[in-house]
């Protein structure tokens, strides 16, 4: 289990296959395993590297709230470590949040961006969300009672109640339910943290990339699903709107854990995206262009 020391916190990653780098970064209280259902496929053609954030798995969990811009800052660290001077960059919801800011405070690092199930900054909808989400989940645990163990898996299953519907929509059954305990297993491998969670919860609540995204330069796709339960369409066409010549793709019917949901749609639409891009400059020597719009291959092979 490698560890790579950055700014004084241990962070967890893996790396496989060969090729161009490409870095993954998960979503808030997932660790590296959310991303399985697309390693087959990423590491036929490139070399993927994925770590835990901070605060979840293997990781250190500091106190304190972090940021979008921290964590961002942990990838790029990431990246020296591994001696990488450039990767395609795929990010998923916080992990989006941090993608799109190591992409504009270091657009020289990444090749190529994949913003999925994110959004340029934090509003009410989601400040709500994930408060509630976290109200509920203390709230089990309180009514639990007894020991920390029995505390701890009341709020787990409460986690599970709660996130089932909000990462597969109407998909949820016994198949998601298995995925996403695994998930939280290996999320708390180390042990149930509140303190990664909090701080986590903090850079999403935190999160505003808004002044920043106009010096993005890598080519870049905003992908997002129309039963996304945290992010509405409008953020997904405000995100593309301030990249410029950002390409937006929705996905019919996806919901906000499409990478889990719906795996060959979300590999086909990213390694599509990725071989494109390596054919193009960036965005500094590019004409400047709307963003697309919902590609229909995308929906059709989301109703499929």
């Amino acid at each position: 289990m490698p560890h790579a020391r950055i700014d004084g916190v241990w962070l967890h990653y893996r790396v496989e296959g060969e090729g161009e780098p490409l870095l993954l970064l998960m979503g808030f209280g997932a660790p590296l395993q959310g991303w399985d259902p697309q390693i087959a496929a990423f590491v036929r053609r490139y070399r993927v590297i994925r770590l835990d954030n901070r605060g979840v798995g293997r990781s250190d969990r500091p106190l304190g709230a972090y940021t979008a811009a921290r964590l961002a800052e942990d990838a790029r660290g990431l990246l020296d470590h591994l001696g990488i001077e450039r990767a395609h960059v795929v990010g998923k919801s916080m992990g989006g949040m941090a993608a799109m800011e190591l992409a504009a405070r270091h657009p020289g690092r990444v090749r190529s961006l994949v913003l999925a199930a994110t959004t340029p900054a934090s509003d009410a909808r989601l400040r709500w969300t994930m408060t509630s989400i976290t109200a509920r989940v203390g709230a089990a645990m309180l009514r639990a009672g007894g020991s920390l163990e029995e505390r701890v898996h009341a709020g787990r299953e409460e986690f599970i109640r709660i996130w089932l519907p909000l990462l597969f929509s109407r998909r949820g059954g016994a198949r998601e339910d298995a995925m996403l305990r695994h998930l939280i297993d290996a999320a708390f491998a180390e042990g149930f943290s509140l303190s990664g969670l909090a701080g986590q919860l903090g850079a999403c609540f935190s999160h505003d990339a808004r002044p920043r995204l106009h010096r993005i330069e890598a080519p870049t796709l905003v992908l997002g699903g129309t039963d996304d339960a945290l992010f509405s369409r409008g953020c997904f066409e405000s995100l593309a709107r301030r990249i410029g010549g950002a390409r937006l793709e929705l996905v019919d019917g996806g919901p906000h854990g499409l990478n889990l949901a719906l795996p060959e749609v979300f590999n086909e639409i990213v390694l599509d995206f990725l071989r494109r891009s390596a054919q193009r400059p960036t965005k500094s020597s590019m004409p400047s262009r709307a963003p697309s719009t919902t590609s229909p291959g995308a929906s059709r092979a989301a109703r499929s």
